[in-house]
């Protein structure tokens, strides 16, 4: 009697534990080429780290929507990466919430690449000249503009300002940094109903097209022969240079 009594109270251990033991680790491996490591949850946040396919992380937390996981990489190093990106057998609704960004844990710099450079006082060529650095001048990138073609840096002496992306050779691409602008950063439009699988596609007298890279608002009004004011009006876009690879645009009739 008394080995029964032990054998089902070791069976009750067992399978109190088996749930927990099933879950296993909270790991995850990265399932896409390069996966940007942010400082938050969000692709407004800067890159402080870049993995490759296949490498594996520990999974700290998640975002209160679920769609961000906090990880922690061997060195020391945690950031956010987005939860699509990533392949893991652990349920991540079960990881602590946190909506915390993290501080950065290395600072990106940048060399300038050009003979005399420009600092100015907005990302165009129409804003005033702050001052000019020498070619070789070592800078910190603090963020960039909407399209990463000009990166906001601060110089030694503390003066901050904008030069062209092309003009420096920074330790992160420019891309990577948090936007500082002004402008947000806008998901991708969802699929709208009667959209085909191709790139272009009718439904009642309005058309779709997917924005692909290197297109402008300018030039999809000129392919469909549209008003490029009416397109935007029709897909409430506000700031005419800001559409998004992958994007899905209402072409009006």
């Amino acid at each position: 009697m008394k080995r029964i009594l032990m054998f089902v109270l070791l069976l009750v251990v067992l399978s109190a534990a088996l749930p927990a033991f099933a879950q296993g680790d909270p790991v995850a491996s990265v399932k896409t080429g390069s996966l940007n490591v942010r400082t938050g949850p969000g692709m407004q946040y800067g890159s402080i780290a870049t993995l490759p396919f296949g490498f594996g992380v520990n999974m700290v937390a998640r975002n209160s929507e679920g769609n961000w996981i906090q990880i922690a990489l061997t060195n020391g190093v945690t950031g956010w990466v987005n939860v699509n990106y990533i392949f893991t057998q652990y349920p991540t609704n079960a990881l602590p919430i946190s909506d915390a960004p993290v501080a950065p844990t290395v600072t990106p710099t940048a060399t300038v690449n050009a003979f005399s450079l420009n600092v100015r006082n907005g990302a165009s060529t129409d804003n005033a000249v702050i001052t000019t650095v020498p070619l070789g001048t070592q800078v910190v990138l603090v963020g960039r503009n909407y399209n990463s073609t000009w990166a906001f840096i601060r110089l030694a002496n503390g003066v901050t300002g904008w030069v062209q992306a092309n003009t420096i050779v920074g330790t992160v691409p420019v891309r990577s940094l948090a936007l500082a602008d002004g402008s947000v950063f806008v998901p991708n439009a969802p699929d709208l109903p009667g959209t085909p699988g191709g790139n272009t596609g009718n439904a009642g007298n309005a058309q779709f097209y997917t924005v692909r890279a290197g297109d402008t608002l300018g030039a999809i009004a000129q392919r469909f022969g549209v008003s490029m004011y009416a397109i935007a009006a029709a897909n409430n876009i506000w700031n005419y240079n800001l559409i998004y690879v992958d994007q899905t645009l209402v072409i009006p009739a």
